[in-house]
């Protein structure tokens, strides 16, 4: 048993180690596949009262998938939507926490990224003041559909994204012109 020991604090520190060099990859991937699959989960019409139950709005390919959407759409719910959490709060403390000017990083990217994405769903996605009959487009209805608490959240998260991609590409913007001050 003590053999084991070394081996999994070697391994338990080899992964940390690698977590923490590569969080910022991490992260944009855990955001990426988070707002991929559940805006395609979204889109095609299933909401969390149709767990179970295959209720495919849309073409269906011509590859048969393995399992039925019926079981396909609630596993890429679960696993999409705290991925897309995750993802957006790793990524919104590493565009504010440690900004200086002479650390280089690419942390203006990230920024400009979580304004952009935040600015867009603020524009374009589903407000949870209003209501049902309100919304412009369809898949703000089926955003709405999943409940308020699911609304409310994908709100929230946008409008953290972006006032603090705001946030630090304000400060990145005071950085340069202090190192450029001819601009």
């Amino acid at each position: 048993m003590s053999h084991d020991s070394p081996k999994q604090a070697n391994f338990a520190a080899r992964t940390a180690s690698y977590l923490k060099s590569h969080y910022l990859s991490l992260s944009l991937l855990l955001a990426g596949y988070g707002a991929l699959y559940l805006s395609s989960v979204v889109l095609g019409g299933w909401t969390l009262a149709d767990w179970g139950r295959d209720v495919t709005k849309y073409p269906i390919s011509s590859i048969t998938p393995l399992l039925p959407r019926g079981f396909i759409d609630p596993i890429f719910f679960v696993t999409s939507f705290p991925a897309l959490i995750i993802g957006t709060v790793v990524l919104c403390v590493y565009s504010i926490r440690g900004i200086r000017p002479e650390i280089a990083s690419h942390k203006e990217q990230v920024a400009v990224l979580l304004t952009a994405f935040g600015f867009a769903y603020q524009v374009i996605g589903a407000w949870p003041l209003g209501t049902l009959v309100n919304f412009p487009w369809e898949w703000q209805k089926q955003i709405v559909a999943n409940g308020t608490i699911f609304a409310w959240a994908l709100y929230s998260l946008s409008l953290i994204a972006l006032v603090v991609g705001s946030i630090s590409l304000y400060v990145h913007s005071k950085i340069y012109h202090q190192k450029h001050p001819e601009f």
